[in-house]
C-alpha cells in the first residue's frame, strides 16, 4: 500500500505562502483592533466626564457661576516655577474632585509627572505647539486607568459656534495612554469643551472654532466623530463629514 506525504520543498511553500497572507492580513487586523480599543475607551471616558460635570454643577452650579477669569498668564521659562494656573486647578478640582487619580499637576513642568507628553503631534505630522512644553498655562491629573487629562481655562464664555458652543469656559484634553506614542491628535489625544449646559466633544456638526473638515490636518477636531460615529476612517479617507458620508468604503 502507497503512503503520500508532502515533501519537504511542499511543506515550505505552503508556509511561506501562509506567511505571505499573514503580513499582508495582519496589520490590518491589528489597526482594527486598536482603534476598536481607542474608540470604547474614549466613549467611556466621555461618560465619565459627563458625570463628573453633573456632580459638579448639582455642588458648585453651573461653570459659568465658578468665577473663571479666563486662560491663565505666567511665566513661559522652563526653569521657573513662578506660576501656577489658577483657572485651570479651580476647573480641574471641581470636575474631578470625586475621580480616583494617581496623581494632580499645577502646571506645565509637571506634564510628565501626571502622564502628559512635553510634544504632540498633528495628524499632518508638525508638531503642535499649543499645549506642549512650559508655555502651556494648564493643570493635569494622571488617572489610574492610565490616561491623562489637561485642562486649559479658556477666556471666560469663549466662543466655539451656536448653542451650547457659544460660551466655554476650558479645554479639557485627554491622553488615553499618557506618555505613551503616538501622542498625536485624533489617535490618543482628544480635545472637549466646557460648557453652560456639559461636556461637549471637539469638532461637532455645528462648530465653528474648530471644525470637522481640520480634523484631517490638525486633528482636534476629531473627538466627536469618533464618539458618535465609532471609527477613526479620517486617518484612511478625507472626503468624511457630518452631512454626507460617514465611513470609508
Amino acid at each position: 500500500m502507497n503512503k503520500h506525504a508532502f515533501t519537504l520543498s511542499e511543506t515550505l511553500i505552503t508556509l511561506g505562502i501562509i506567511g505571505v497572507v499573514a503580513s499582508m492580513t495582519l496589520p490590518s487586523v491589528i489597526n482594527k483592533y486598536q482603534e476598536k480599543v481607542t474608540i470604547t475607551k474614549l466613549k467611556k471616558i466621555y461618560s465619565i466626564l459627563s458625570q463628573c460635570y453633573l456632580t459638579s454643577v448639582q455642588k458648585y452650579g453651573t461653570p459659568d457661576e465658578w468665577g473663571i477669569t479666563g486662560r491663565d498668564a505666567g511665566s513661559s521659562d522652563e526653569n521657573e516655577d513662578s506660576y501656577t494656573a489658577q483657572n485651570a486647578i479651580f476647573i480641574r478640582d471641581r470636575l474631578f474632585e470625586n475621580v480616583k487619580k494617581i496623581r494632580d499637576c499645577n502646571n506645565a513642568k509637571d506634564q510628565k509627572a501626571c502622564g502628559m507628553s512635553d510634544k504632540y503631534y498633528r495628524i499632518d505630522g508638525a508638531v503642535n505647539n499649543e499645549i506642549g512644553g512650559s508655555t502651556a498655562k494648564t493643570s493635569s491629573a494622571f488617572m489610574v486607568d492610565g490616561s491623562s487629562v489637561m485642562i486649559i481655562a479658556n477666556p471666560a464664555g469663549e466662543y466655539r459656534g451656536p448653542g451650547v458652543l457659544s460660551k466655554t469656559y476650558a479645554i479639557i484634553y485627554i491622553d488615553l495612554n499618557g506618555v505613551n506614542f503616538p501622542n498625536m491628535y485624533g489617535k490618543d489625544l482628544f480635545m472637549f469643551y466646557l460648557t453652560k449646559q456639559n461636556i461637549i466633544p471637539a469638532g461637532t456638526e455645528k462648530e465653528t472654532g474648530w471644525p470637522f473638515s481640520t480634523c484631517y490636518s490638525h486633528g482636534g477636531a476629531c473627538t466627536a466623530w469618533v464618539i458618535y460615529n465609532e471609527n477613526m476612517d479620517y486617518l484612511k479617507c478625507k472626503d468624511l463629514s457630518w452631512t454626507g458620508k460617514k465611513k470609508c468604503k
